[in-house]
């Protein structure tokens, strides 16, 4: 191990101090020494660079975490006033556009009932009528209501016959059918 000693003669009084050897001592050097500090200074400017690096990362992180964070609130707002809008949408359509299309749907449909069911309707109703007539006229149907008649007239005068019947006794028989005509 190769020791250089350098003398502090003739330099300031700081190096005679002590403060880096002590007293008036020269200060010796070494090879090992010089290595150590170019090693010490060479960790020291590179661990400065890799710090400044390291803090630069932590940064740029830091950075691009605050910056997703804003557009997290940025999209949540943006859904928010997306959800308000629709239920201001949802409001006003509902109490002006939307009565007005349910009025138009069932008017539409009274159209269309009106337009091809009524006239069928009614077409049904004047061939109900048509067969109604022709079997009240039929005469079957005369018949049976004349046979009727005759039985409601035979009940009442059978009714008024009856008393005199009861006091007097039979009685001439009146002729019905010439009454019912």
């Amino acid at each position: 191990m190769n020791n250089w000693a350098y003398e502090t003669k003739g330099l300031p009084s700081f190096f005679d101090s002590g403060s880096l050897g002590g007293g008036k001592k020269p200060m010796a050097f070494g090879v090992d020494d010089a290595l150590l500090g170019a090693g010490m200074l060479g960790q020291g400017i590179f661990g400065m660079i890799g710090a400044q690096r390291q803090a630069e990362t932590q940064a740029s992180i830091a950075n691009a975490q605050m910056a997703a964070q804003a557009d997290a609130i940025r999209n949540a707002r943006e859904a928010q006033k997306g959800q308000l809008g629709l239920g201001m949408f949802n409001s006003i359509f509902g109490a002006t556009t939307a009565p007005d299309l349910e009025f138009g749907r069932q008017l539409a449909a009274k159209r269309t009932e009106f337009a091809e069911f009524i006239p069928k309707q009614m077409g049904l109703g004047r061939e109900q009528a048509r067969w109604e007539t022709a079997f009240r006229t039929s005469p079957e149907m005369l018949e049976a209501n004349r046979r009727e008649r005759m039985g409601r007239l035979q009940e009442t005068i059978a009714g008024y016959m009856a008393q005199p019947t009861g006091m007097f006794g039979p009685i001439k028989r009146i002729n019905i059918e010439a009454l019912a005509g």
